[in-house]
């Protein structure tokens, strides 16, 4: 094995490396700083500092002399007299020590009131909302009672219009009236030559008590207190009734060949078959008209509701020269006719390539009405 060789060569490897890369991993040395630094003795030591100092000041002061007093000749002094001689006093008894006050202890501080704790103010109840008064109800008007009589009374007869001295009954509808009564003649079977009869006559009907008689005494029929009369419903709309007039056959005749004539000539009016148009497939066709029209707020214009007719083709064009003016309301004619002319450009300026409505509806939308309101557009 070459271990050994390997080891051997990895060493010298490692040798030639750090010899040849060691310098690039060393620091720098850190720069030094010289100060040059001269010897000097005491003496010139001291010499310098003594010329650095300043002059010092003399604080000692010479004393002032004092000039010599002139000579005073001496006076002798004359001799003191002798004291008198004190008169010894009796000594003093002794009084007794006045004895010192006992101190007395000082008196107690009075103690600070503590203060009373403020009473929490109790919040006043409110008073409870009165519930709303709940409205009575108006109370029923009283129906004033109707007395009925306490007797019937005898059914009165109905007051005849002539007065007679025997009482005659109602005379029968057919019969004739006549002053005396006769009744009707039976016709003869037997006879060749029949003979106007008679008729059957009867006397008119009469009474023996005027109908102007007062009511016998005793008999109440009306009530002691009227019932209040009741509110008057409203009042109804008269029908119109319509008098029959007197039929003339050669006028009837002679409008009917009329009307059979005109009914011939005229032409028929067309119905219209098929499903009608949604909701949503008219709002198609007025979205699509209302984008292309505009309104000038400040004429006259834009108050002028105008409609518009016009017939459609399979495709969805309008035909140009079917565009009318049906009618107008809001304004003078000049300006309706520019209402109209504004809506007229819109119809024919949004079509393209024709509005989208379903052909399989075409009769219902080939003639077409619309409605052009500044506030809002109708289709018909």
């Amino acid at each position: 094995m070459h271990i050994g060789h390997y080891i051997s060569g990895a060493g010298h490897i490692g040798l030639i490396g750090w010899l040849l890369l060691g310098p690039l991993f060393t620091a720098e040395p850190l720069p030094m700083n010289v100060t040059p630094v001269s010897i000097v003795t005491a003496e010139e030591f001291a010499a310098i500092v003594q010329q650095t100092e300043p002059p010092q000041a003399e604080t000692e002061i010479a004393a002032p002399t004092v000039p010599d007093a002139p000579e005073t000749p001496v006076q002798p002094t004359p001799e003191p007299e002798p004291a008198p001689t004190p008169v010894p006093t009796p000594p003093e008894p002794d009084r007794p020590a006045t004895p010192e006050p006992e101190p007395q202890p000082a008196p107690e501080p009075d103690p600070e009131p503590v203060p009373e704790a403020e009473p929490v103010p109790v919040p006043e109840p409110q008073p409870e909302p009165e519930p709303d008064p709940v409205p009575e109800p108006p109370a029923p008007e009283p129906v004033p009672q109707v007395l009925a009589p306490k007797d019937s009374p005898r059914p009165q007869a109905r007051p005849a219009p002539r007065v007679a001295a025997r009482p005659e009954e109602a005379p029968e509808p057919d019969a004739v009236i006549a002053l005396e009564k006769q009744d009707a003649a039976r016709p003869d079977e037997t006879a060749e030559q029949v003979q106007d009869s008679p008729e059957k006559t009867a006397p008119q009907e009469a009474s023996t008590q005027i109908a102007t008689e007062q009511t016998p005494e005793g008999q109440q029929l009306a009530p002691v207190t009227s019932a209040r009369p009741k509110a008057r419903p409203p009042s109804a709309r008269p029908t119109e009734t319509a008098e029959a007039s007197k039929a003339d056959p050669a006028k009837d005749a002679l409008n009917a060949a009329l009307e059979k004539a005109m009914s011939g000539n005229a032409p028929q009016a067309e119905t219209r078959t098929g499903p009608p148009l949604t909701e949503g497939e008219r709002d198609v066709l007025r979205l699509a008209v209302q984008d292309c029209w505009t309104v000038d707020v400040g004429s006259q214009a834009a108050s002028v509701t105008v409609t518009l007719g016009m017939k459609m083709d399979r495709d969805g064009r309008v035909q140009s020269g079917s565009l009318k003016l049906l009618s107008s309301s809001g304004g003078s004619g000049a300006a309706a006719e520019t209402a109209f002319q504004a809506a007229r450009r819109a119809v024919l300026r949004c079509q393209r390539d024709g509005y989208e409505l379903p052909i399989e509806k075409y009769d219902q939308w080939k003639d077409i009405e619309m409605t052009f309101d500044p506030a809002t557009m109708r289709l018909r």
